[in-house]
């Protein structure tokens, strides 16, 4: 019996020196076990970390050697509101730079540009072998414009269609002639 306890108390149970032994064994186990989970997650937080920094610093490396390079166009791009020569932003260049050079890939030449009085994402393009003039807009692919006045163009020859006074390519999967 044990000291201030009742006689009703439960009796406590002896316990053998090996049964301690075995109970301490595991907690050491444990201890180890949880040191080493510890371990495990440190070195793959501090992998992840490494790797972050490893990209972030490829990052900045390329994003200082990054020249910007504007495009100009070669050829002559008129304002109507002046009669001028344009004042353009970079993008309406660069826009009308990727222009030309999709109609010589696909086998023509732009002769002149001319920026329409009170439009704003309007340019006409007059090509070397029409007579007219052609609609594109800047918020288009200038690739996909200058395939579909190019396709435009040859359905028009294949017609017998000469004398035509514009294409217009503003509207995806729509062209007009007049």
């Amino acid at each position: 019996m044990q000291a201030g306890k009742t006689i009703a108390a439960k009796r406590e149970r002896l316990e053998t020196d090996s049964e301690r032994e075995r109970v301490r064994r595991v907690l050491r186990k444990r201890k180890i076990v949880a040191i080493l989970v510890v371990i495990l997650l440190a070195g793959a937080l501090l992998y992840l970390a490494f790797r972050v920094f490893q990209e972030w610093v490829k990052w900045v490396s390329t994003r200082e050697e990054t020249i910007i390079v504007e495009r100009e166009p070669n050829i002559e791009v008129i304002d109507e509101t002046t009669g001028k020569k344009a004042e353009l932003s970079s993008r309406v260049k660069e826009y009308i730079a990727n222009l030309e050079e999709e109609f010589v890939v696909l086998g023509h030449k732009i002769k002149k540009a001319h920026i329409p009085a009170g439009k704003i994402r309007e340019i006409d393009v007059e090509v070397d072998d029409f007579s007219g003039v052609i609609k594109v807009s800047l918020d288009r692919n200038p690739a996909v414009s200058a395939e579909d006045a190019v396709r435009m163009l040859n359905y028009l020859v294949g017609q017998g269609i000469e004398g035509c006074g514009y294409i217009d390519v503003r509207i995806e999967r729509k062209a007009y002639w007049k």
